[in-house]
Protein backbone atom coordinates (compact mmCIF):
# COMPACT_ATOMS: atom_id res chain seq x y z
CA UNK A 1 0.00 0.00 0.00
CA UNK A 2 2.88 2.39 0.74
CA UNK A 3 3.86 2.44 -2.96
CA UNK A 4 0.32 2.29 -4.39
CA UNK A 5 -1.04 5.50 -5.91
CA UNK A 6 -4.78 5.87 -5.63
CA UNK A 7 -6.22 6.61 -9.04
CA UNK A 8 -8.41 5.28 -11.81
CA UNK A 9 -11.79 3.56 -11.58
CA UNK A 10 -13.07 2.67 -8.11
CA UNK A 11 -16.28 0.80 -7.43
CA UNK A 12 -18.59 1.93 -4.63
CA UNK A 13 -19.49 -1.68 -4.06
CA UNK A 14 -23.15 -2.56 -3.67
CA UNK A 15 -23.60 -4.26 -0.27
CA UNK A 16 -26.92 -6.04 0.35
CA UNK A 17 -28.37 -6.16 3.85
CA UNK A 18 -27.62 -9.90 3.73
CA UNK A 19 -24.15 -10.34 2.16
CA UNK A 20 -25.02 -13.94 1.25
CA UNK A 21 -27.73 -12.64 -1.11
CA UNK A 22 -25.03 -11.82 -3.69
CA UNK A 23 -23.37 -14.33 -6.02
CA UNK A 24 -19.96 -12.86 -5.26
CA UNK A 25 -17.96 -15.23 -7.47
CA UNK A 26 -19.99 -14.33 -10.56
CA UNK A 27 -20.16 -10.62 -9.73
CA UNK A 28 -16.46 -10.23 -9.02
CA UNK A 29 -15.56 -12.31 -12.05
CA UNK A 30 -17.45 -9.78 -14.17
CA UNK A 31 -16.26 -6.65 -12.33
CA UNK A 32 -12.83 -7.04 -10.70
CA UNK A 33 -10.79 -7.17 -13.96
CA UNK A 34 -12.00 -3.68 -14.88
CA UNK A 35 -11.67 -1.70 -11.64
CA UNK A 36 -8.67 -0.27 -9.80
CA UNK A 37 -10.06 -0.25 -6.27
CA UNK A 38 -13.11 -0.69 -4.05
CA UNK A 39 -15.05 1.46 -1.60
CA UNK A 40 -16.81 -0.44 1.19
CA UNK A 41 -19.48 1.95 2.49
CA UNK A 42 -22.45 0.02 3.97
CA UNK A 43 -24.34 3.15 5.18
CA UNK A 44 -24.54 4.42 1.59
CA UNK A 45 -26.77 1.43 0.72
CA UNK A 46 -28.93 1.52 3.84
CA UNK A 47 -32.49 2.52 2.83
CA UNK A 48 -33.24 3.72 6.37
CA UNK A 49 -30.77 6.63 6.25
CA UNK A 50 -28.03 8.17 4.11
CA UNK A 51 -25.67 9.34 6.81
CA UNK A 52 -22.09 8.07 6.51
CA UNK A 53 -21.82 6.64 10.04
CA UNK A 54 -21.57 2.91 10.66
CA UNK A 55 -24.15 0.85 12.51
CA UNK A 56 -23.28 -2.09 14.77
CA UNK A 57 -24.30 -4.67 12.13
CA UNK A 58 -22.03 -2.93 9.58
CA UNK A 59 -19.01 -3.86 11.69
CA UNK A 60 -20.08 -7.50 11.37
CA UNK A 61 -20.75 -7.33 7.62
CA UNK A 62 -17.60 -5.46 6.55
CA UNK A 63 -15.15 -8.33 7.28
CA UNK A 64 -17.45 -10.73 5.36
CA UNK A 65 -17.39 -8.45 2.32
CA UNK A 66 -13.66 -7.66 2.46
CA UNK A 67 -12.85 -11.38 2.63
CA UNK A 68 -14.49 -11.87 -0.79
CA UNK A 69 -12.51 -9.16 -2.61
CA UNK A 70 -9.24 -9.66 -4.52
CA UNK A 71 -6.21 -9.23 -2.26
CA UNK A 72 -4.24 -7.34 -4.93
CA UNK A 73 -6.50 -4.27 -5.18
CA UNK A 74 -6.78 -1.39 -2.68
CA UNK A 75 -9.95 -1.32 -0.58
CA UNK A 76 -11.24 1.77 1.26
CA UNK A 77 -13.30 0.74 4.31
CA UNK A 78 -15.74 3.12 6.03
CA UNK A 79 -14.86 3.95 9.66
CA UNK A 80 -17.02 7.04 10.32
CA UNK A 81 -18.86 7.14 13.65
CA UNK A 82 -21.27 9.59 15.26
CA UNK A 83 -18.39 11.34 17.04
CA UNK A 84 -14.59 11.04 17.27
CA UNK A 85 -14.74 8.48 20.08
CA UNK A 86 -17.04 6.17 18.10
CA UNK A 87 -14.83 6.59 15.01
CA UNK A 88 -11.80 5.53 17.06
CA UNK A 89 -13.78 2.52 18.36
CA UNK A 90 -14.74 1.54 14.82
CA UNK A 91 -11.09 1.60 13.78
CA UNK A 92 -10.06 -0.58 16.71
CA UNK A 93 -12.88 -3.06 16.05
CA UNK A 94 -12.08 -3.36 12.35
CA UNK A 95 -8.34 -3.63 13.02
CA UNK A 96 -8.97 -6.58 15.34
CA UNK A 97 -11.29 -8.31 12.87
CA UNK A 98 -9.25 -7.73 9.72
CA UNK A 99 -5.60 -7.82 10.78
CA UNK A 100 -5.27 -11.56 10.04
CA UNK A 101 -6.87 -11.26 6.60
CA UNK A 102 -4.50 -11.33 3.60
CA UNK A 103 -6.28 -8.23 2.30
CA UNK A 104 -5.37 -6.18 5.37
CA UNK A 105 -2.22 -4.90 3.66
CA UNK A 106 -4.40 -3.36 0.92
CA UNK A 107 -6.86 -1.55 3.21
CA UNK A 108 -7.35 2.16 3.78
CA UNK A 109 -9.74 3.71 6.27
CA UNK A 110 -12.44 5.84 4.64
CA UNK A 111 -13.79 8.74 6.69
CA UNK A 112 -16.18 11.68 6.27
CA UNK A 113 -14.89 13.76 9.19
CA UNK A 114 -17.21 16.76 8.89
CA UNK A 115 -20.10 14.49 9.84
CA UNK A 116 -18.84 14.36 13.43
CA UNK A 117 -16.33 17.22 13.66
CA UNK A 118 -15.88 20.78 12.46
CA UNK A 119 -13.01 22.05 10.35
CA UNK A 120 -11.32 23.59 13.36
CA UNK A 121 -8.99 21.12 15.05
CA UNK A 122 -9.49 18.42 12.43
CA UNK A 123 -5.76 17.85 11.76
CA UNK A 124 -5.26 16.90 15.42
CA UNK A 125 -8.03 14.29 15.11
CA UNK A 126 -6.00 12.58 12.39
CA UNK A 127 -2.84 12.80 14.42
CA UNK A 128 -4.69 10.75 17.06
CA UNK A 129 -6.08 8.35 14.45
CA UNK A 130 -2.60 7.93 12.95
CA UNK A 131 -1.30 6.94 16.38
CA UNK A 132 -4.18 4.47 16.76
CA UNK A 133 -3.78 2.71 13.40
CA UNK A 134 -0.92 2.30 10.94
CA UNK A 135 -3.34 2.06 8.00
CA UNK A 136 -3.52 5.02 5.56
CA UNK A 137 -6.65 7.19 5.36
CA UNK A 138 -8.85 8.30 2.50
CA UNK A 139 -11.14 11.25 3.25
CA UNK A 140 -14.50 12.01 1.68
CA UNK A 141 -15.91 15.50 1.31
CA UNK A 142 -19.66 14.92 0.85
CA UNK A 143 -21.79 17.96 1.79
CA UNK A 144 -25.11 16.22 1.03
CA UNK A 145 -24.46 13.47 3.59
CA UNK A 146 -23.13 15.96 6.14
CA UNK A 147 -25.74 18.73 5.81
CA UNK A 148 -28.60 16.96 7.71
CA UNK A 149 -26.60 16.97 10.96
CA UNK A 150 -25.17 20.49 10.67
CA UNK A 151 -26.78 23.62 12.06
CA UNK A 152 -27.52 26.62 9.87
CA UNK A 153 -24.33 28.40 8.82
CA UNK A 154 -22.03 25.48 9.68
CA UNK A 155 -19.46 24.35 7.11
CA UNK A 156 -20.40 21.22 5.18
CA UNK A 157 -17.24 21.28 3.04
CA UNK A 158 -13.63 20.89 4.07
CA UNK A 159 -11.99 24.29 4.07
CA UNK A 160 -9.10 24.56 1.62
CA UNK A 161 -6.71 25.74 4.32
CA UNK A 162 -7.63 22.75 6.49
CA UNK A 163 -7.06 20.31 3.63
CA UNK A 164 -3.66 21.93 3.06
CA UNK A 165 -2.74 21.16 6.67
CA UNK A 166 -4.24 17.67 6.53
CA UNK A 167 -2.14 16.92 3.45
CA UNK A 168 0.99 17.43 5.59
CA UNK A 169 0.08 14.15 7.28
CA UNK A 170 1.61 11.47 5.01
CA UNK A 171 -0.88 8.90 6.25
CA UNK A 172 -3.73 10.78 4.57
CA UNK A 173 -3.53 9.50 1.02
CA UNK A 174 -6.34 11.28 -0.79
CA UNK A 175 -9.80 12.81 -0.96
CA UNK A 176 -13.05 11.78 -2.65
CA UNK A 177 -14.86 15.00 -3.50
CA UNK A 178 -18.57 15.69 -4.07
CA UNK A 179 -20.08 19.02 -4.97
CA UNK A 180 -18.69 22.17 -6.54
CA UNK A 181 -16.31 21.72 -9.46
CA UNK A 182 -14.74 25.06 -8.55
CA UNK A 183 -13.84 23.71 -5.12
CA UNK A 184 -11.87 20.79 -6.55
CA UNK A 185 -9.55 23.26 -8.29
CA UNK A 186 -8.88 24.97 -4.94
CA UNK A 187 -8.27 21.57 -3.35
CA UNK A 188 -5.78 20.71 -6.10
CA UNK A 189 -3.80 23.85 -5.24
CA UNK A 190 -3.92 22.95 -1.54
CA UNK A 191 -2.25 19.56 -2.11
CA UNK A 192 0.16 20.59 -4.87
CA UNK A 193 3.16 19.67 -2.68
CA UNK A 194 1.85 16.10 -2.38
CA UNK A 195 2.19 14.54 -5.86
CA UNK A 196 1.11 11.22 -4.35
CA UNK A 197 -2.13 12.72 -2.96
CA UNK A 198 -5.20 11.47 -4.84
CA UNK A 199 -8.10 13.76 -5.67
CA UNK A 200 -10.92 11.51 -6.82
CA UNK A 201 -14.36 12.52 -8.04
CA UNK A 202 -17.32 11.13 -6.12
CA UNK A 203 -19.76 12.50 -8.71
CA UNK A 204 -19.90 10.30 -11.80
CA UNK A 205 -21.80 12.81 -13.91
CA UNK A 206 -19.26 15.56 -13.17
CA UNK A 207 -16.40 13.22 -14.01
CA UNK A 208 -17.96 12.26 -17.34
CA UNK A 209 -18.26 15.91 -18.36
CA UNK A 210 -15.01 17.20 -16.78
CA UNK A 211 -12.55 14.32 -16.18
CA UNK A 212 -10.09 16.54 -14.34
CA UNK A 213 -9.27 14.42 -11.27
CA UNK A 214 -7.03 11.38 -10.85
CA UNK A 215 -10.01 9.04 -10.73
CA UNK A 216 -13.67 8.44 -10.00
CA UNK A 217 -15.66 6.49 -7.41
CA UNK A 218 -18.64 5.04 -9.25
CA UNK A 219 -21.76 3.17 -8.16
CA UNK A 220 -22.85 2.37 -11.74
CA UNK A 221 -19.61 0.47 -12.29
CA UNK A 222 -21.43 -2.28 -10.34
CA UNK A 223 -23.57 -2.62 -13.47
CA UNK A 224 -21.31 -1.57 -16.34
CA UNK A 225 -17.63 -2.21 -15.49
CA UNK A 226 -16.52 -2.88 -19.07
CA UNK A 227 -18.07 0.34 -20.40
CA UNK A 228 -16.49 2.38 -17.61
CA UNK A 229 -13.11 0.74 -18.29
CA UNK A 230 -13.33 1.60 -21.97
CA UNK A 231 -14.10 5.21 -21.10
CA UNK A 232 -11.25 5.42 -18.57
CA UNK A 233 -8.81 4.02 -21.12
CA UNK A 234 -9.80 6.84 -23.51
CA UNK A 235 -9.94 9.60 -20.88
CA UNK A 236 -6.76 11.45 -21.86
CA UNK A 237 -7.05 14.23 -24.44
CA UNK A 238 -4.81 12.38 -26.91
CA UNK A 239 -6.77 9.12 -26.63
CA UNK A 240 -10.09 10.96 -27.00
CA UNK A 241 -8.79 12.72 -30.11
CA UNK A 242 -7.98 9.36 -31.70
CA UNK A 243 -11.60 8.23 -31.44
CA UNK A 244 -13.85 11.16 -30.56
CA UNK A 245 -17.00 9.49 -31.81
CA UNK A 246 -16.33 6.32 -29.82
CA UNK A 247 -15.62 8.32 -26.67
CA UNK A 248 -18.82 10.38 -27.04
CA UNK A 249 -20.85 7.22 -27.66
CA UNK A 250 -19.53 5.69 -24.41
CA UNK A 251 -20.31 8.89 -22.53
CA UNK A 252 -23.88 8.89 -23.88
CA UNK A 253 -24.54 5.31 -22.81
CA UNK A 254 -23.12 5.89 -19.32
CA UNK A 255 -25.09 9.12 -18.93
CA UNK A 256 -28.25 7.23 -19.86
CA UNK A 257 -27.36 4.67 -17.20
CA UNK A 258 -26.88 7.40 -14.61
CA UNK A 259 -30.24 8.90 -15.54
CA UNK A 260 -31.90 5.51 -15.11
CA UNK A 261 -30.23 4.82 -11.74
CA UNK A 262 -30.30 8.34 -10.25
CA UNK A 263 -33.95 8.65 -9.13
CA UNK A 264 -33.58 5.88 -6.53
CA UNK A 265 -30.16 4.14 -6.53
CA UNK A 266 -30.93 2.20 -3.36
CA UNK A 267 -33.53 0.25 -5.34
CA UNK A 268 -32.49 0.64 -8.98
CA UNK A 269 -28.95 -0.72 -8.49
CA UNK A 270 -30.09 -3.94 -6.76
CA UNK A 271 -32.92 -4.33 -9.31
CA UNK A 272 -30.34 -4.20 -12.10
CA UNK A 273 -27.97 -6.57 -10.28
CA UNK A 274 -30.83 -9.05 -9.95
CA UNK A 275 -31.61 -8.75 -13.66
CA UNK A 276 -27.93 -9.36 -14.44
CA UNK A 277 -28.10 -12.54 -12.34
CA UNK A 278 -25.80 -11.44 -9.50
CA UNK A 279 -28.34 -10.69 -6.74
CA UNK A 280 -30.69 -13.40 -5.53
CA UNK A 281 -33.46 -11.17 -4.17
CA UNK A 282 -35.55 -8.87 -6.36
CA UNK A 283 -36.34 -5.21 -5.56
CA UNK A 284 -39.45 -3.41 -6.76
CA UNK A 285 -39.14 -0.24 -8.85
CA UNK A 286 -41.54 1.72 -11.03
CA UNK A 287 -42.43 0.42 -14.48
CA UNK A 288 -40.82 3.45 -16.13
CA UNK A 289 -37.57 2.97 -14.18
CA UNK A 290 -37.56 -0.72 -15.09
CA UNK A 291 -37.88 0.09 -18.80
CA UNK A 292 -35.07 2.65 -18.70
CA UNK A 293 -32.77 0.33 -16.77
CA UNK A 294 -33.55 -2.60 -19.07
CA UNK A 295 -32.56 -0.49 -22.10
CA UNK A 296 -29.30 0.47 -20.40
CA UNK A 297 -28.51 -3.12 -19.44
CA UNK A 298 -28.97 -4.21 -23.04
CA UNK A 299 -26.03 -1.95 -23.93
CA UNK A 300 -24.04 -3.34 -21.00
CA UNK A 301 -24.48 -6.97 -22.01
CA UNK A 302 -24.11 -6.53 -25.81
Amino acid sequence: MAECRLRGLWCRLYIPQDPDAMDWAAFLGATAPYVDGWVIDPPFWNPAFRGPHLQAHDLDHIPQVVARLPDYQPVAVRITGRDPAETFENVQSLEEQLEKDARFASLLWLDTPLFYHGNRGLPSVYQQLSALSHRPFLLENDPERVRPVKGWGRHVDLRTSVLKTLALNPRIRGLIHHGSLKRIFHYAKAVVKRPDFALMDGEERTFLEYPSTTGVVSMTVNLAPRLWRKLMDRKSVSRRAQDTQGYMALMKVLQEGLNAVAPDPLHTVPWALHRLGFLLSRHSISEESAKRLARFLENVTD
